[in-house]
């Protein structure tokens, strides 16, 4: 049985339409793919730095501080000078190459601050991701804690936070987002723990909740449930539903 041309066209037409609606889809689901083994090898990468660290330097309450010579902040100084022992990287990102990376909360709103956590001052790793170390923060008090003293949870080891680590996965391009390329762990007396896990308090600036909002806490979920759902559905909670299907 012959097709009249018009047949045809208009086939071709429907295949079209059916393809353009299903590409972008396609597309996501193929890069939220990427997104997923990308933050799986920085985070064995952090791990195996972590364990070779620790067994030669300790906590990072107990490395010996370092002048800076070059305006980096001496903590995340001192952490780079020994971090270039066991990882390989092309620079550290400065101010004058990297401060202007603007980075946007999950929600879509800017992050003002984040420049200053990630971007500067950040290794640039050799497939282009930023690793930034923070250096001692404040309790609300405005008191140095430098004792690995920092309480995210109830768990040993979410009572022994010494820093936080940005990882952004694919470095000066974007979306240059929290919870989608942008993603946070801890460097603890118990090893690198993905921010926003399960036994995470609701209290906490780094839960679940933060992920959907600001995406702070996201980086938990992607590792433990292999996706980034919470971009697509609501509902989901580490008690109850952990994908949109």
């Amino acid at each position: 049985m012959a097709f009249t041309l018009a047949e045809v066209l208009i086939t071709l037409g429907i295949l079209g339409v059916v393809f353009s609606m299903t590409l972008p889809s396609l597309i996501q689901k193929h890069q939220e793919k990427v997104t997923i083994t990308r933050l799986k090898k920085a985070y064995s990468i952090l791990s195996q730095l972590y364990v070779q660290v620790t067994n030669d330097y300790g906590y990072p309450n107990e490395w010996e501080p370092l002048q800076s010579t070059d305006g980096t902040p001496d903590e995340i100084y001192t952490a780079y000078n020994i971090f270039k022992n066991y990882i390989k990287y092309i620079k550290i990102c400065s101010t004058s190459d990297c401060l202007n990376q603007q980075y946007r909360l999950l929600n879509g709103q800017d992050d003002g601050n984040s420049s200053y956590r990630i971007a500067a001052y950040s290794l640039i790793l050799p497939d282009g991701s930023f690793l930034k170390i923070s250096d001692s923060p404040t309790d609300g008090n405005g008191v140095v804690l430098k004792d690995c003293n920092i309480v995210r949870g109830s768990t040993n080891a979410l009572k022994s936070i010494c820093r936080e680590v940005y990882v952004d996965i694919n470095g000066m391009q974007n979306p240059n987002t929290y919870g989608r390329d942008v993603f946070v762990f801890y460097w603890s007396k118990y090893g690198i723990i993905p921010a926003g896990g399960p036994d995470e308090p609701v209290s906490s600036v780094m839960d679940f909740e933060a992920c959907l909002n600001s995406g702070y806490g996201c980086t938990a979920w992607v590792l433990i449930n292999e996706n980034m759902d919470y971009i697509h559905c609501d509902g989901l909670s580490w008690e109850g539903k952990k994908a949109c299907k």
